[in-house]
């Protein structure tokens, strides 16, 4: 069983990866040191990714965010083609569009975590299944404080389930795309850290 240390910096990750996938806002970002904070939380799993966000602080600062919103438009909204379409179906479905048959099972996870799906982006998208990933170690934090261990273990299932089959599959490919069709450092760096950082859990969730 993992200790609770563990599980709030595993939490952390997934919390501050999964917001950086959202529309980018750059003072808010700042404000909250965001990249620092996620350069620490790393530390005890990956040294690379740790530095790596530190740089990523560094591309913040430097890159107005104007480039950024841009940059993010084109890899992850459109109009036209998108350089790395942030929704696991287009990666696992032999079909590669949006709302495939593995979009179905995702809102099933998250009605199994006891969650209402009533988002405007499809339950797959990357920043919606990290989220969820923060949240099922919220949940897991939760049942260590209460000494719950039969929920625990239960919440540790759901998480493994999650990520092994639902999340991980397709995030190596995800980044590839973002590393070779990013404008900005910020999301090449922000890439980097997703790779490293999930191919780190694979051993530890």
């Amino acid at each position: 069983m993992r200790l609770e240390e563990n599980s709030q910096l595993i939490e952390g990750c997934f919390r501050l990866l999964s917001a950086s996938f959202y529309e980018p806002d750059k003072q808010m970002f700042l404000e909250e040191n965001l990249y620092l904070n996620l350069s620490d939380l790393l530390k005890p799993f990956d040294l690379t990714a740790s530095e790596t966000s530190q740089k990523m602080q560094n591309a913040l600062l430097e890159t107005d965010e104007e480039a950024l919103k841009i940059d993010h438009a084109a890899l992850f909204i459109g109009p036209f083609e998108m350089g790395a379409s942030p929704y696991g179906s287009i990666y696992l479905d032999q079909e590669q569009q949006v709302m495939g048959e593995s979009t179905f099972k995702v809102k099933q996870f998250y009605q199994d975590a006891g969650l209402q799906v009533n988002q405007k982006e499809p339950p797959d998208h990357i920043a919606i299944e990290l989220e969820f990933m923060s949240y099922l170690f919220r949940l897991e934090i939760e049942a260590i404080q209460k000494r719950d261990n039969k929920e625990q273990k239960k919440i540790i299932r759901l998480q493994e389930t999650f990520f092994q089959t639902i999340l991980y599959p397709w995030v190596p490919e995800l980044c590839k795309k973002i590393e070779d069709n990013a404008k900005t450092d910020f999301y090449k760096y922000l890439a980097s850290i997703l790779r490293l950082f999930s191919k780190e859990m694979v051993g530890k969730i």
